[in-house]
């Protein structure tokens, strides 16, 4: 995990003040479906979405990922648990 992005969260039933949070995920295996990787990551922190990076033409993992927490705390403790910690087989 190596930098995170700030993204407003919609106006529809959030506060204006919420900010989410886009972390890119690299070295991920390419078997890893994106089920997986947010299983694996919710024993960390909150989660609201993952998004495997895919080749335009092939549809096949590149072999990493961006993970959306709803929060900067949220993003921090999955860094935390993750960053130089974990690592993924494959």
């Amino acid at each position: 995990m190596a930098e995170g992005k700030k993204e407003k969260k919609s106006s529809s039933g959030s506060s204006s003040n919420e900010e989410s949070v886009k972390l890119f995920v690299g070295q991920v295996p390419k078997h890893m479906t994106e089920a997986q990787l947010m299983a694996m990551f919710k024993e960390f922190a909150l989660v609201d979405e993952v998004n495997i990076i895919k080749d335009k033409i092939t549809r096949a993992s590149r072999g990493c990922c961006f993970l959306i927490c709803p929060s900067r705390q949220e993003a921090d403790k999955a860094v935390n648990a993750c960053h130089n910690k974990k690592t993924l087989s494959g």
